[in-house]
């Protein structure tokens, strides 16, 4: 009886540490993977074309800080073909409409993430079980598409530098060089010569400046005074015109007031003109009324 008591108690203690050692390595899990199966979470979906390694129980980040995960994953039966992923996050985390998802990582060893990038400008906030926009970035394979057609295009550019670089080009291009040199060296007087006609001509040009600057200094005072008498003299002009205006409009105002006397003295004058005329049609014909006073008495004949 007592050894049946005794392992009877053995295997409560053996139980009790079994118990315990589960308790400790729960505990030691939810520590580890960072599960919190009694916090409260939010719930929103996001639609990719790529998920290369993301899946359920992946890491959801917002600035690099893990604020969620993966909880399920859906093929959408679309043209696209889109993968819409659920994500929970802790509640009453702020996600603005502007915020954009993508598939990330911290670093090339390390496990993919979906990223969360909230935008700087202001947005309306996204209530749980609402849609977040998402953007695909460039995989590996397409940048590596991306590389060979790279390496095509070069391989066709480095063919075609070879064919400009043949011997036959190569010996043109030493001529052409060849001459370009021998072009320089003989004109290498003639432009020595040019040069130095350059520079007396810059020196002669900034001695003539002097001069001039020289001569206008001097002369300063003359023109002033020259600049005086103008003026003096285009004021004068002015009140020259001004009277000559004055007498214009006296002599206008004149002619009218007098118009008919000046008419009257234009008739008396073409009458006496007529009457001029006709005595000296008739001087002409009698020239000797010039010295007498009567007319010539005709003499008899004896």
């Amino acid at each position: 009886m007592n050894r049946k008591a005794r392992y009877r108690n053995a295997e409560i203690k053996a139980g009790i540490w079994i118990f315990i050692s589960l308790i400790i390595f729960a505990g030691f899990l939810v520590s580890v993977t960072g599960s919190k199966f009694w916090s409260e979470m939010d719930i929103y979906s996001v639609r990719l074309d790529y998920i290369g390694g993301l899946e359920i129980g992946s890491q959801v980040r917002v600035g690099g800080m893990a604020v969620g995960k993966i909880v399920q994953v859906d093929f959408l039966e679309t043209d696209n073909a889109s993968i819409e992923l659920t994500i929970a996050v802790r509640k009453g985390l702020n996600i603005k409409s502007n915020t954009v998802a993508y598939l990330s990582f911290v670093s090339i060893t390390s496990e993919h993430h979906l990223e969360l990038d909230p935008q700087p400008a202001p947005a309306p906030l996204l209530k749980p079980g609402d849609m977040i926009q998402s953007k695909d970035l460039t995989t590996i394979d397409g940048v590596m598409e991306q590389m060979s057609n790279v390496g095509d295009t070069l391989k066709v550019i480095l063919h075609r530098v070879n064919l400009l670089l043949n011997p036959q080009n190569l010996a043109r291009i030493d001529s052409i060089i060849a001459g370009v040199n021998d072009a320089i060296y003989n004109a290498s007087s003639d432009l020595g010569a040019l040069l130095d006609d350059a520079r007396q001509s810059v020196i002669a040009l900034d001695t003539l400046i002097n001069s001039a600057n020289m001569m206008l200094a001097g002369s300063d005072s003359l023109v002033r005074k020259v600049m005086l008498d103008t003026r003096e003299t285009i004021r004068q002009a002015t009140i020259t015109l001004a009277g000559i205006d004055t007498t214009v409009s006296g002599v206008e105002s004149i002619i009218n007031n007098n118009a008919s006397s000046l008419n009257g003295i234009l008739s008396d004058m073409e009458h006496t003109s007529e009457n001029l005329k006709i005595m000296t049609d008739q001087i002409k014909d009698n020239p000797f009324l010039l010295i007498r006073s009567f007319p010539r008495k005709e003499r008899g004949l004896k």
